[in-house]
């Protein structure tokens, strides 16, 4: 067994165990041993990360409902106690989002080669955790993470359309989170509506049944994730953070 498959196998353990902060740490660090991941070792490299930060995501968003509930009711001592918590997940959701951007940036992302599937999930990953960061800024300061996710995902776009398939499931994926960022951070729910119905026109059953097996289940099911996002963002565009689906609402 090599290092890397040791490390691998750490990370598999870390996972079972549900120790995602440790699966993202020894991730990380096949990373850094060099050389292209596999496939596999990009889904855990993602998994991974996004296990790590959803839990301090939900908790940021609970905690700050909860102040705000409290301080209706005219609660100001407890509204600032969710405050501090608030601020306590922030902190850990920065640090799990910067961890990944700089794994992204200085390594996985300029050590591609011309593997364009590769290319297109992690400029997805790097819109993703910029979209994160800028989440819980206010609006002053999230116009800069905003851009960087903006940038991140358009040129996810352009990569995916000189390389993917309309049906790709990892050129699916990307679009079904760039257009949840449009609708979230931008406000721009016509352009993510737009988005997803040009997507939907394209994925006709000839480019679908050309798929093996695996690839359509995936791009079937993200498909499927646009479809109810473009529901709601048509019957409700006021809609907020908590109802569009993304990527990994797919196994949620």
């Amino acid at each position: 067994m090599t290092p890397q498959d040791e490390v691998v196998l750490m990370a598999r353990i870390a996972e079972a165990a549900e120790r995602y902060e440790d699966m993202a740490d020894f991730m990380k660090e096949r990373v850094e041993m060099g050389g292209v991941l596999s496939k596999e070792e990009r889904d855990m490299f993602s998994a991974a990360f996004k296990h790590a930060m959803s839990s301090r995501r939900n908790a940021t968003r609970i905690a700050k409902a909860i102040c705000t509930a409290k301080e209706q009711e005219g609660n100001q001592a407890q509204a600032d106690l969710a405050t501090n918590y608030r601020s306590k997940m922030e902190a850990q959701l920065r640090g799990v989002c910067e961890k990944a951007l700089s794994t992204l940036e200085q390594s996985l992302i300029p050590g591609v080669g011309g593997d364009a599937e590769a290319k297109v999930f992690y400029l997805k990953m790097r819109g993703d955790y910029y979209r994160y960061l800028s989440e819980n800024l206010e609006p002053s300061a999230r116009a800069e993470q905003a851009s960087k996710a903006e940038q991140a995902y358009s040129t996810g776009i352009a990569e995916a359309e000189a390389a993917l398939s309309d049906v790709h499931p990892t050129r699916l994926g990307l679009i079904l989170n760039f257009s949840v960022f449009k609708h979230e951070v931008l406000g721009d729910t016509q352009g993510a509506i737009g988005m997803a119905h040009a997507v939907l026109a394209a994925a006709t059953p000839d480019k679908l049944n050309a798929l093996d097996k695996d690839a359509l289940q995936d791009s079937e099911m993200t498909l499927s994730l646009l479809q109810d996002n473009l529901h709601l963002w048509v019957e409700r565009p006021g809609a907020g953070a908590a109802g569009a689906r993304e990527e990994s609402d797919a196994s949620a």
